[in-house]
């Protein structure tokens, strides 16, 4: 008779359990992640605590700290449905009504400024995303993270904030601006690197691509076993081209694109575009053509590289006397990316 109690005294322990899991925070690990302290690809509990570098989880009298860079994402306990709403139209590609959702989110945080800055987070990202293909944004984009960047200096999200940022105006030709976000992002331990990858991307951007390719063999070597690598070797690629050393450009180019997943449009698209550059360059436009074909045919879902190799295309075919070819990829590059500064770039 004694057992019947126990098992009541465990069934109630176990609901309780999993109603306190339910209405926990949901730390949620990048895939692949070695966080040892995680269960189901999750840390739960409460937040008491973020930083650029950790997040603290408290799960009873236990303190779990997770390293910001095995953070996929966080979910907090009660926070407004605004936020999913936001994500689920990010991921959507339905960025306007992502940002009015994020700004909702942050009205009605509350006092949990956890979720505030998370919001806040999310409609300056998705500001800095279209800023790199409307350039109407970019005013707001900037105007926009650099607020946050003040706001919460040493929260959670400002290394890659202050990386938006910078990479936004870079992509303004604003260098003095770039560079002092650069030299900030770099004072960041959690940041070091993004700065290191920008920096380059600075000198090559202001011509000097001898420095710039310097810096990267330092970079690349120190980088060996990270997935920032792929992005430093694509940089050095661009400054090979730069510096007409073609034949090495295209070795740089090539390794990346065997090396990444078939799948992973991100690195596909910029490997083949760069790839692209570097042919056209060295007078095989025929062959840097098939390159900017990969990303049209098949990594055409990455928004700011899609536009630039539609416009590349447009150049390579008037090249080789393809007028009418050349055409109509200027009329796709109008009528898909009507606000992209490639569109409003001189046909070749």
């Amino acid at each position: 008779m004694s057992m019947i109690p126990s098992r009541r005294l465990a069934v109630a322990l176990l609901v309780s359990f999993a109603v306190a899991q339910a209405r926990a925070d949901v730390v949620t690990l990048i895939p692949g992640s070695t966080f040892k302290q995680a269960q189901g690809g999750a840390v739960r509990g409460q937040v008491t605590a973020e930083s650029p570098s950790e997040v603290t989880v408290q799960l009873g009298a236990t303190s779990i700290v997770v390293p910001t860079d095995q953070i996929q994402s966080v979910e907090y306990q009660g926070q407004p449905a605004a936020m999913q709403l936001g994500q689920t139209n990010a991921d959507a590609g339905r960025a306007d009504e992502a940002i009015a959702q994020y700004q909702k989110a942050a009205a009605e945080a509350g006092g949990r400024p956890f979720v505030a800055e998370a919001a806040k987070f999310g409609e300056a990202a998705l500001l800095a995303d279209l800023a790199l293909v409307e350039p109407t944004r970019v005013q707001d984009a900037v105007a926009k993270l650099d607020a946050f960047v003040q706001a919460y200096p040493k929260g959670r999200h400002v290394v890659a904030a202050r990386e938006a940022l910078a990479r936004v105006r870079l992509h303004a030709q604003d260098f003095t601006n770039a560079e002092t976000d650069i030299a900030e992002l770099a004072k960041i331990p959690a940041g070091a690197d993004r700065a290191a990858v920008l920096g380059a991307r600075l000198l090559l951007r202001r011509g000097d691509a001898s420095a710039a390719i310097a810096d990267l063999d330092r970079l690349i070597a120190a980088a060996e076993g990270s997935p920032r690598q792929v992005e430093l070797k694509l940089v050095k690629a661009e400054a090979l081209t730069a510096a007409s050393r073609y034949d090495e450009s295209e070795s740089l180019a090539r390794q990346v694109v065997a090396a990444a997943d078939a799948d992973d449009f991100v690195v596909q698209s910029r490997a083949y575009n760069t790839l692209g550059d570097c042919l056209d360059a060295a007078a095989r436009p025929k062959d840097a053509l098939l390159a900017f074909l990969h990303v049209d045919l098949l990594y055409a879902k990455d928004k700011e590289e899609h536009p630039r190799a539609l416009r590349r295309i447009e150049e390579v075919f008037r090249k080789l006397g393809q007028l009418s070819r050349a055409d109509e990829y200027d009329q796709r590059l109008k009528q898909e990316y009507p606000n992209s500064p490639w569109t409003k770039r001189p046909k070749g």
